[in-house]
């Protein structure tokens, strides 16, 4: 993973007082159209980013295209309670995002809340750029979650070639 100054696709940024602010971003070469569908699709999204790695996802309110929504699944045998409370659309300017955030604590992970933007910067690409806030427990590194964060977007980005 990138620290501030590096160029990789995952980058942490330390904010103090163990907060952290982990940006990903990875172009694909498919219409944003296509991405939008996967983070749509919540559960197929936590399966496509982190495959082999979540189990047992369940909405608890609302649903796919619905905000707010609540769901849960289980990563490592811990249950992770989540809401997408922001889900917007400009199809014609093929922009869209996704907000959502950790309910509870889990692995470590005080607070999260991410930003997941969807844009297509020449008509023929997509980039995804991905934004999480997140407040750790004292003494926790950021390496394991900005690792979990890097393979996810490789996944994706496998994911979208292999669709292609």
């Amino acid at each position: 993973m990138a620290r501030e100054d590096e160029s990789e696709r995952t980058v942490v940024k330390d904010k103090g007082d163990d907060r952290y602010e982990i940006l990903a971003t990875e172009r694909f070469d498919c219409a944003p159209r296509e991405v939008w569908e996967l983070l749509c699709d919540w559960e197929r999204f936590v399966a496509v980013g982190l495959p082999g790695m979540t189990s047992d996802f369940r909405w608890v309110s609302g649903g796919p295209r619905e905000s707010p929504s609540r769901f849960e699944f289980a990563v490592a045998g811990t249950v992770l309670k989540e809401e997408i409370y922001e889900l917007t659309a400009d199809q014609q300017a093929g922009r869209y995002r996704v907000r959502y955030r950790a309910l509870e604590p889990a692995l470590g992970v005080l607070e999260y809340d991410a930003v997941l933007d969807v844009a297509s910067p020449d008509g023929t690409t997509t980039v995804l750029e991905t934004r999480r806030a997140v407040r750790l427990e004292a003494g926790t590194a950021p390496d394991m979650l900005a690792g979990m964060i890097d393979g996810e977007m490789q996944s994706l980005k496998n994911h979208f070639a292999d669709s292609g």
